[in-house]
């Protein structure tokens, strides 16, 4: 089995700004006011500059379209069991063709409910204030994890890391592993996939344990590596 784990790194490459980089957005807005659960709940003018901020962000992601290693990913999904999990909260492995992909942080086609954690998707239309249709609240939000919030798929990574096997391959793309790190999580758990780190920037963390590195961007490290075992 492989598994293929990608971050915001994935997305630059397709012409995504990422959250944490140097010029990313939180840069050039402030964390604690369009991620911050706490105050989403507690201060009105929050939540609108957060149905504002997010509101951009989807229509940034719609006119973003899938680079070549996203292509090369549902390719292969379709030769051999692949499973793609994703810290990004946009669609683009999606509009690429990957079926099951496990969003960690939630998606822009979708919103929760800050109540009852309750998620229904609303495809290309706006996020806006609501009703829960499952239990009534009006605390409704962009179905994306904020800071402060229950990340209900977490425990769905977990269990997909106990059933690793020696035989899988795990694959981290273009991430920081600054906010999950799953390489840390698979040797705390003891399994010993052969794990693969593709990004122009290789972390400390991604130095150890056995981990194969390839110092490239996220398109050409995934088409490089794609190749070499379509050759193999």
């Amino acid at each position: 089995m492989i598994y293929i784990f990608t971050g915001a790194g994935m997305a630059a490459d397709s012409g995504l700004p990422t959250f944490r980089d140097t010029g990313g957005l939180w840069e050039n807005y402030d964390i604690n006011q369009v991620c911050n659960f706490p105050r989403f709940i507690k201060e009105q003018n929050i939540r609108d500059l957060t149905f504002q901020f997010y509101n951009e962000r989807k229509l940034q992601y719609s006119e973003a379209k899938p680079h070549a290693g996203y292509v090369a990913i549902a390719k292969l999904q379709q030769q051999q069991p692949v499973k793609v999990i994703t810290t990004n909260i946009d669609l683009l492995h999606e509009a690429a063709g990957t079926a099951d992909v496990l969003h960690l942080h939630g998606r822009v086609d979708q919103m929760s409910c800050a109540q009852c954690y309750h998620y229904w998707n609303i495809a290309d239309h706006v996020f806006e204030p609501g009703e829960c249709a499952a239990c009534g609240s009006v605390m409704v939000k962009p179905g994306i994890v904020f800071f402060g919030e229950m990340a209900p798929e977490y425990e769905a990574l977990h269990w997909l890391i106990e059933d690793l096997k020696s035989t899988d391959t795990f694959v981290i793309v273009g991430t920081s592993l600054n906010v999950v790190n799953p390489i840390a999580m698979i040797r705390s758990a003891g399994k010993y996939p052969q794990i693969i780190f593709i990004d122009k920037n290789i972390p400390a963390a991604a130095k150890a344990h056995g981990v194969i590195c390839m110092e490239e961007a996220a398109e050409v490290g995934l088409l490089k590596w794609i190749n070499a075992i379509n050759q193999s």
